[in-house]
């Protein structure tokens, strides 16, 4: 039986092969699909609820930071050096005086620029050695009579440390302080007492927008009773849970995520509260369309697949039709009945590779070699075009000085030396012949004789007939440049340039030297290798090395350099005729 199916798809036609390996490959792609949508539900499930668990832990995080803000305040107001002098000044003063009542406005500044900046501080309330008690803030009601004597109580067996009373449903603020106790000597006497009154659903509901879900509805409580009520209906606590997990339950006949945690901080319980269905609801849609989906799916391939299976199959047979002849030797036939491709797929590239190919047979010599040709020549106009503007800026300022100094024929003779230059650099012509190239070495050395006076000495040494051979133009003066720039600019004695330029039996040689500072071998060969950064403004080596790789098929060109004895830069071109 085996045999005889793999006999059968063996014989089977290229398009029919395929739709059978869709089919099946796409069949079975969709049940692993379904078996794997309904264990992504549940996994999704449980990171859903694990998530929720994790967004209230946070919530409750944050909250608990703002009150551990306000234990800082009521720290730093009780430990304020200035805050307690003033205390200990009004308890030696007489209550009512005219110095009691100074102090007693300077203290209520003092403390009112201390709560400034927590808004969800209220007021506070001071009360002095003598009893005599003081609000500073917003009025927040009266604190129950028990509940006060009850936090004074608390204060005092602290010693200075920090006591907080959760809201009540009579007094919906947290109420929270210590005793001041002298600290000056260390003599620990009683100031006076500080109460902050802190609004806790205001600073919950600040906080309450980093639940992601939209429905949710949050509870706090604390031993007392509810904190905390979000916009839903009255939600007892929870009895007999643990202090941290997640369960669904019913309310009033719908079902429900609860989530819960409870701050080992605080005591209190932070309950999040939304309905089920809207997770449920949501996995049920996702469920059936993802099943809707994988339906249309199998059904949209079914039609794909018959519609690729043609497009591939058809430019392959007629690559069969050319290549049988091609074998006959008739290339111009071959490429007629060789459709012309433009699509980029495997079958597409396939035809127009071949068709390439056999095109390659009449153009590859001609075309594409012109092309090359075209390239290379506007890639090496694109290098010479360069242009140091650095250094035109430094010669016209030169000859400006000249003028004012009166120096009329020096600055006459710079500036046709300049414009012989700048003549130079601008023609449109890529060659011009060695002995032009060293008549624009001369005006640049000119130029530069002028700038660096005896800083430096220019040497200029030829031999043979150089008017007879071309070279790119802009060659010489750029090597020049480097020079001075690398050889005078940093040397503190007077640097000579040797420019030496000799024709050979095969080649025309030029030699750039120098008696700089020169380069450690790390530097050399970073210049070599074309890495270096230059730091002038003109044509590096790079770029001259890469116009004559561009220009000559076999040319040579060679670096060397010492410290403390200079650098030299060979050239050897092959010699072309005009």
């Amino acid at each position: 039986m085996r045999q005889k199916l793999k006999k059968w798809f063996e014989n089977l036609k290229l398009s029919k092969k395929m739709i059978v390996m869709y089919l099946t490959f796409v069949g079975i792609s969709l049940c692993f699909s379904m078996v794997a949508l309904q264990v992504s539900f549940n996994v999704y499930a449980n990171e859903l609820y694990e998530k929720s668990l994790q967004e209230l832990d946070f919530f409750t995080q944050q909250v608990n930071n703002s009150l551990q803000e306000i234990e800082n305040l009521s720290y730093a107001i009780s430990m304020d050096t200035e805050i307690q002098e003033k205390l200990f000044e009004l308890g030696e003063l007489e209550y009512l005086s005219a110095s009691y009542y100074s102090k007693m406005q300077q203290l209520r500044y003092l403390l009112v620029s201390k709560i400034a900046n927590y808004s969800e501080v209220k007021n506070l309330i001071f009360t002095d050695r003598k009893s005599i008690t003081y609000t500073v803030g917003t009025a927040c009601g009266e604190i129950e009579n028990i509940r006060y004597e009850d936090m004074l109580e608390e204060f005092q067996k602290k010693k200075g440390g920090y006591a907080a009373s959760a809201p009540t449903e009579n007094y919906p603020y947290l109420v929270s302080g210590r005793d001041i106790l002298r600290k000056k000597n260390a003599s620990l006497d009683y100031l006076g007492t500080i109460f902050l009154t802190s609004d806790i659903s205001g600073l919950i509901d600040e906080k309450v927008d980093k639940l992601a879900s939209a429905n949710t509805t949050l509870y706090v409580y604390s031993e007392a009773g509810m904190i905390y009520q979000g916009d839903g209906e009255q939600f007892q606590r929870l009895n007999s849970i643990p202090s941290k997990g997640y369960e669904i339950i019913r309310l009033k006949g719908e079902k429900y995520f609860v989530s819960y945690i409870e701050s080992k901080e605080t005591g209190w319980m932070y309950v999040n509260l939304f309905p089920y269905s809207e997770i449920f609801s949501q996995t049920t849609l996702i469920r059936y369309g993802m099943l809707i989906g994988f339906i249309l799916l199998f059904a949209a391939t079914i039609i794909a697949v018959l519609k690729v299976s043609r497009f591939i199959t058809r430019p392959l047979e007629k690559l069969t039709v050319s290549m049988q002849i091609v074998e006959t030797g008739d290339f111009q036939k071959a490429r007629k009945a060789l459709a012309y491709e433009t699509r980029t797929d495997e079958t597409g590239i396939l035809s127009q590779e071949f068709r390439t190919m056999l095109e390659k047979i009449d153009t590859l010599i001609h075309e594409n070699y012109e092309k090359q040709i075209l390239l290379q020549d506007t890639k090496y106009k694109m290098l010479q075009a360069q242009i140091n503007p650095h250094f035109l800026y430094n010669t016209l300022n030169a000859i400006n000085w000249m003028i004012r100094a009166s120096e009329n024929e020096n600055a006459e003779e710079m500036i046709i030396e300049l414009g012989y230059l700048l003549r130079a650099s601008f023609e449109k012509e890529p060659y011009t012949t060695v002995s032009e190239e060293i008549d624009v070495v001369r005006s640049y050395i000119t130029i530069q004789q002028y700038r660096y006076q005896k800083r430096a000495e220019f040497v200029i040494e030829t031999k043979g007939d150089l008017a007879a051979y071309m070279i790119p133009r802009m060659i010489l003066q750029p090597l020049i440049e480097n020079a001075v720039y690398y050889g005078v600019e940093p040397a503190m004695k007077c640097c000579k340039i040797r420019v030496f330029v000799a024709e050979e039996n095969e080649y025309i040689f030029l030699q750039i030297s120098d008696t700089g500072q020169g380069m450690n071998e790390e530097e050399l060969q970073s210049v070599r290798n074309g890495t270096v950064v230059p730091k002038g403004n003109g044509i590096g080596l790079k770029n001259i090395r890469e116009r004559l790789n561009i220009t000559y098929k076999d040319s040579e060109f060679v670096i060397n350099s010492q410290i403390g004895v200079g650098t030299e830069i060979q050239i050897r071109i092959p010699k072309v005729g005009k």
